[in-house]
């Protein structure tokens, strides 16, 4: 019997080609104590595979948290007898992900057929992320609750919610006004509510603060802080003391809703250097880049420190990289990005650059660009493969850009969740005599379908259902709204004298 598509594909898998008919009476125990992850497999087996659960005999799967030889706390080992399955590991996690493998095997068989197996797995890379852009469209409680489902179907371990742009500004205050111009923005309170339902799926939650570039949406409410234009139009701040108490007050609302050992993006990006006017020329050689990056972790420090919290930084790379103080350089995580497969050289060349023992932690930058309007996972695929010999590698981003619409996307996010798990998987094999990627592609959204099927989480309809309206660069696209703007930060235009702006794009 053929192993089925699975998404992401394990690492070593041993078969002797013998199968058994899918047992439909069907016992769970596991050696730990009110196992959450129990529960989920009950009810994913009788949910989506019409079985009945026994509280002894029949077909018995053991959940075992006990010591297994692994490189990472994810691993786990399955094995599938006529008698039973067993599944071992580390950790809760690694228990879940073997679930997903077996629930995989179990019901996405043609013939009525399991067959039996010995399966070694683990992660090539620690963190698995995908991005939600809620800076420049809409993404509701319930849709973000569904998407962090998809996400552990498919053994995703992060999801990286940008919370504000230019054109929106998607996380609403309680103390500041940022957010209340948007119907659609989600709160502080249902943030935390995020936070903590991720963590049933094992799920890391990590908001994006612009702190730079990308600003609109937060200069509405602060016009004193207007700097310039940002690099691709929007607004940069303006660099100075105002701006750094302005981040103290919204990391001070921020920071309590997250997990004590927690991760904050922010960002960093495509903007446009000046300072506030009102720093005096002997002072302004104070005020640099690198004291930006600088000033921005001090921040989060007193912050950590506040709250009892151990945070981590994340900040993009930019086009040129990015001046990190060397006594922060191993503390904070820097990302470089690339989205376009037919730009290989320019991903060969960042990781290049990025790579080193004695160098800054980095995470890859691929998935979707707003030039993306359908899945991709090219340019993701070439980063995890190229990244596997880099030593200070952390992970790998699915980012997709300007849009709510995962539908459309979600080849993006299934076959990129596949290389950044295994970045050598069969299955990622690109056909002979397919230049264009057609087949390759379309075969994979065959399987991605099945897939969608089976698992109801990653419906077409049920994501749309949840979605609401589409949305992207912070217009609705269609219906009795298209064209208009979702709040009137969309839509605004930044001007300010730029005599002493320096271009930081290098």
């Amino acid at each position: 019997m053929e192993i089925p598509f699975l998404s992401p594909h394990p690492q070593k898998i041993r078969s002797n080609n013998k199968t058994m008919k899918l047992p439909m009476n069907i016992s769970v125990k596991s050696n730990i104590s009110k196992d959450p992850q129990l529960i989920f497999l009950k009810n994913d087996l009788k949910q989506l595979g019409g079985v009945k659960i026994l509280s002894s005999g029949g077909f018995q799967i053991s959940l075992m948290k006990q010591k297994i030889k692994a490189k990472s706390e994810e691993a786990y080992t399955l094995e599938i007898t006529s008698k039973g399955a067993k599944i071992k590991s580390n950790s809760n996690k690694g228990l879940f992900y073997g679930i997903q493998t077996f629930l995989q095997l179990f019901l996405l068989n043609e013939d009525g057929k399991i067959p039996l197996v010995l399966i070694e797995d683990c992660p090539q890379y620690n963190t698995r992320s995908f991005m939600i852009d809620l800076g420049r469209s809409t993404f509701s409680f319930e849709y973000i609750k569904r998407i962090i489902r998809i996400l552990s179907r498919l053994k995703m371990n992060t999801l990286h919610i940008h919370l504000c742009d230019d054109q929106l500004g998607g996380l609403r205050f309680k103390k500041l006004p940022l957010g209340k111009e948007n119907p659609y923005a989600i709160t502080i309170a249902e943030l935390k509510k995020i936070v903590t339902y991720a963590r049933k799926y094992h799920v890391t939650i990590i908001p994006e603060v612009e702190c730079w570039g990308h600003a609109g949406s937060m200069i509405y409410h602060y016009p004193e802080l207007l700097g310039g234009p940002g690099m691709w139009g929007g607004a940069s701040f303006a660099i100075g003391e105002k701006l750094y108490e302005l981040f103290d007050k919204v990391f001070d609302e921020l920071i309590p809703v997250l997990e004590k050992d927690c991760q904050i993006h922010v960002g960093l990006d495509e903007a446009i250097w000046i300072l506030c006017k009102s720093i005096p020329e002997e002072k302004k050689k104070e005020y640099t880049p690198s004291t930006l990056v600088q000033r921005i972790y001090e921040i989060l420090e007193s912050k950590g420190k506040k709250y009892k919290k151990n945070i981590k930084m994340h900040l993009w790379a930019d086009h040129g990289g990015r001046p990190i103080p060397k006594h922060i350089q191993d503390k904070v995580v820097v990302q470089p990005w690339m989205y376009f497969e037919c730009r290989e050289d320019d991903i060969t060349e960042k990781i290049k650059r990025f790579s080193g023992k004695n160098k800054t932690p980095f995470l890859m930058g691929g998935g979707m660009s707003s030039r993306h309007y359908h899945g991709h996972f090219g340019a993701t695929k070439i980063w995890c493969e190229k990244g596997m010999k880099s030593p200070n590698v952390e992970g790998v981003t699915i980012c997709m850009w300007e849009g709510n619409d995962l539908s459309s996307h979600m080849a993006g996010l299934y076959g990129g969740a596949n290389c950044a798990w295994n970045p050598k998987a069969p299955n990622l094999n690109y056909q002979k005599n397919d230049t264009y990627r057609e087949k390759s592609y379309g075969l994979l959204e065959w399987y991605m379908r099945t897939w969608q099927q089976i698992f109801q989480d990653a419906d077409t309809e049920a994501i749309n259902e949840d979605r609401g309206p589409e949305v992207n660069r912070g217009f609705f696209c269609w219906g009795k709204n298209a064209g208009k703007e979702v709040a009137p930060t969309a839509n605004l235009t930044f001007e300010r004298d730029m005599t002493d702006a320096e271009n930081m794009e290098q």
